[in-house]
């Protein structure tokens, strides 16, 4: 269940009272949920955010749950799929097979059909994923044991350190915001810049080069374009 808060899961559902009851139990399981109310919002957030699991349901306004899925697989032959309906339709299951999705389920969605579903579909993304990502030549994140390492041995960091450097690692092609920072890293706990900033000097001479830059504002990223 741990490895659920290394990912992101899109949410689409039009029923409001379903959507929150089962907004809740993702959102605990998450690292970030996104919801979204119809196939036509859902497509918007899923462009924008890439998530790495969808679940969404079938009978949708503006979009249904197969048209979605349909325009995601013209470009995106990976991200996960997962489809709930509440009828169990054999024309619906044969097209949800073509377009590659991970599992076709039937409402009402409960944590006993849905848990195992999702437990697949992680350990699925867990086996796919880069073992190691490297920051420079002797300076890596290992996955399968989520530690960093200089010159094959362990880097010695706080559980905050290694959670933050972590964090910009798994999104390094992108700017992770303060609020992701702060569900990420502090928890439950409530995060101050300054808190966040102590944090970040401490680490900056520990690591072999400085690869964290701040975007004033809106939060930090990884870079590795140059040594700074």
């Amino acid at each position: 269940m741990e490895n659920f808060k290394d990912y992101t899961i899109l949410y689409i559902e039009d029923d409001e009272g379903v959507r929150t009851i089962n907004s809740r139990f993702l959102n605990r399981m998450f690292y970030k949920l996104y919801e979204a109310c119809d196939g036509k919002e859902g497509l918007e957030l899923y462009e924008k955010h890439q998530p790495d699991i969808i679940l969404t349901d079938i009978n949708m306004p503006k979009l249904n749950g197969l048209e979605l899925a349909k325009k995601i697989r013209q470009t995106d032959k990976d991200t996960k799929i997962i489809i709930s309906t509440a009828f169990s339709d054999k024309d619906y299951l044969l097209e949800a097979i073509e377009l590659n999705l991970e599992k076709y389920i039937i409402k009402p969605l409960t944590s006993r059909n849905l848990l195992p579903v999702l437990t697949k579909v992680v350990e699925t993304l867990e086996k796919t994923k880069e073992k190691k990502i490297y920051l420079d030549k002797n300076f890596y994140f290992d996955n399968t044991t989520s530690l960093f390492y200089v010159d094959e041995k362990v880097l010695d960091l706080t559980k905050k350190e290694l959670l933050f450097l972590k964090l910009l690692v798994l999104n390094k092609n992108r700017l992770v915001n303060y609020k992701e920072i702060e569900q990420y890293v502090w928890e439950e706990e409530p995060m101050s810049l300054n808190s966040l900033r102590t944090n970040i000097g401490f680490l900056r001479k520990k690591i072999p080069f400085n690869c964290i830059k701040n975007i004033s504002n809106m939060g930090y990223k990884l870079s590795l374009e140059k040594k700074l």
